[in-house]
């Protein structure tokens, strides 16, 4: 044992002179008693002199007494000192860190008496360990992304160091040069332009590389086949904001180059029918304000794309649109999903124009909403053509009156007003001796004194009848309202009106002589087909009377 002086200096070094935190524990039959901590111990935890002569049971919680005892009976029975990683609160009530080491002192008589922990504080190591964890979990999550939107993208992608050497490509990639990336690996991006064109493609890297990033056109040489011309563009690979390599994407613009092949005169010709052929691109943000509009706006919409952008959002939709237009945009953004709508725009100097709008919502990497890219195309030709066609395909094309199929679609509606108690009467006419005028002046003629009388039928229209041409001289009229003798017989008396007198064609007087037959509902469980059946048996009773006969059944 040494001096008074020595233990005095040896307490001081065990209190003041060492970082860590310093425990010393007694070891009695039935208890684990503090008998020494040092100064690091009172100011990092919330420990202090009243612990010492106290078991660990007095001292702590009883899952936190039960754990150390676990641990300083593990160093007691291996005899050797052990690690244990642990948690504690600093006084300030702050989840500290720590790591021990138990070490048992035994004396002369192999009695272990006390066990010394030595405690260091590794709270900022760990969470450095977490939070290189946190990034490297966040790094592979976003490398997956990466390399899943790498290899899925429907151009070609290659990868280049700084001074332009190829390191990686995705499969499109690999597909437009006919060749393994492994083969390319080291070699130039050079190697893989056309030999007249790699001069030009050193200047249009070193143009990238001083921080001017365009598209431009370049031929591409794949193994063993013809030089494929490509829109390229270089875009730098920035880690923490430091440029590591480029990107090089080509585009195949094979196809597109047979469509336009004869603007290609220059560059600056290619690049603006490339933007701007066929439809106008809209990129538009959360709050619907126009972050881009390609120049096609001028052609389709009759508005420059700088002076649409500053516009209100969707300035040019008909009225009658507008509410369909920001619904679908908002269902987009919260369904994930795209739409496609058609829609009025308004043309300066065409008027109201049909347009074919497609829009797909775009987010960025934590899945918010960035913008919305709408590609509109107009239509307006398509829908004169649908007009067209819906037209001929419910009219006579030779006298321009609804057609049978007409009449067809339009029972349906006279069904339900005839079940709304309305009345509805039919009258069917033909022309008297139509074969004889056949025969006598041939089919044309024929042809003409048919529209003719069609024309003089279609004046039925200013008084609300529907006159329709069911085939050959058979012509039909829908009296709505018709159903009584009296409007049965105004409804007549109108029908000979305008059919009255002779027709003039090609200096041929031709009589017009007709029989017309009408009858009306019985009930209003009555069919159509029913009444126009009727009505037909009506009209041959008439026409076995004298010429310009009309015969009308009440119910």
């Amino acid at each position: 044992m040494g001096s008074r002086p020595e233990r005095l200096a040896l307490e001081r070094v065990l209190f003041e002179g060492i970082e860590e935190m310093v425990f010393i524990v007694r070891v009695e039959p039935d208890a684990w008693v503090y008998e020494f901590i040092n100064e690091a111990v009172k100011a990092h935890t919330q420990m202090d002199e009243t612990a010492l002569g106290k078991s660990f049971l007095e001292v702590h919680e009883p899952e936190v007494a039960r754990q150390l005892i676990y641990y300083y009976e593990k160093a007691l029975t291996e005899g050797a000192s052990i690690f244990y990683e642990d948690s504690y609160h600093a006084p300030n009530g702050e989840l500290r860190y720590s790591k021990s080491r138990l070490t048992p002192m035994v004396d002369e008589s192999g009695r272990c008496s006390h066990v010394v922990s030595v405690v260091n504080d590794v709270t900022e190591e760990k969470l450095a360990k977490h939070a290189r964890e946190e990034a490297l979990s966040r790094l592979e999550e976003s490398n997956a992304k990466y390399r899943s939107l790498f290899e899925s993208n429907g151009d070609a992608v290659f990868t280049l160091t700084l001074a332009g050497q190829i390191n990686g490509g995705n499969r499109m990639a690999r597909e437009l040069v006919k060749r393994p990336i492994s083969e390319l690996a080291g070699r130039d991006f050079c190697d893989l332009v056309e030999q007249n064109e790699r001069m030009r493609s050193k200047e249009i890297f070193e143009e990238a590389a001083s921080g001017l990033y365009k598209d431009h056109r370049l031929s591409l040489q794949p193994k063993g086949g013809k030089a494929i011309g490509c829109l390229v563009k270089f875009i730098p690979i920035s880690i923490n904001g430091k440029v590591t390599g480029y990107y090089l994407m080509a585009k195949n613009m094979t196809e597109l180059d047979m469509l336009v092949s004869k603007y290609l005169e220059s560059e600056k010709n290619f690049r603006v029918i490339a933007e701007n052929v066929y439809d106008v691109v809209i990129l538009m943000n959360r709050q619907k304000e126009y972050l881009y509009i390609s120049p096609s706006s001028q052609e389709i919409f009759g508005i420059a794309s700088e002076e649409a952008i500053a516009q209100k959002p969707f300035f040019n939709v008909h009225p009658d649109d507008l509410g369909l237009v920001h619904q679908q945009f908002q269902e987009a953004v919260q369904k994930a999903g795209p739409y496609s709508l058609q829609l009025r725009f308004d043309h300066p100097e065409s008027g109201w124009i049909w347009a074919e709008m497609n829009g797909t919502p775009v987010y960025d990497e934590e899945g918010i909403f960035s913008h919305m890219v709408m590609i509109v195309r107009d239509i307006s030709m398509q829908k004169k053509y649908e007009a067209q066609l819906e037209y001929y395909a419910f009219h006579d094309s030779l006298t321009g009156l609804p057609n049978r199929r007409y009449f067809q679609e339009y029972s349906s509606k006279l069904k339900e007003q005839a079940k709304a108690g309305e009345k509805i009467a039919l009258a069917v006419l033909d022309l008297d001796d139509f074969k004889q005028i056949n025969d006598e002046y041939g089919h044309d003629f024929g042809d003409m004194v048919l529209a003719e009388f069609a024309m003089r039928l279609s004046k039925l229209e200013e008084e609300g009848y529907i006159p329709i041409r069911m085939g050959g001289d058979e012509f039909l009229v829908v009296l709505e309202g018709g159903g009584t003798d009296s409007a049965a017989q105004r409804a007549a008396a109108k029908i000979r009106s305008v059919l009255s007198g002779g027709l003039a064609i090609n200096g041929i007087s031709i009589p017009v002589n007709f029989s017309l037959g009408a009858a009306s509902a019985l009930s209003a469980e009555e069919s159509i087909s029913s009444i126009l059946r009727r009505a037909d048996e009506a009209m041959y009773k008439a026409k076995g009377s004298e010429a310009n006969t009309i015969e009308i059944l009440q119910p």
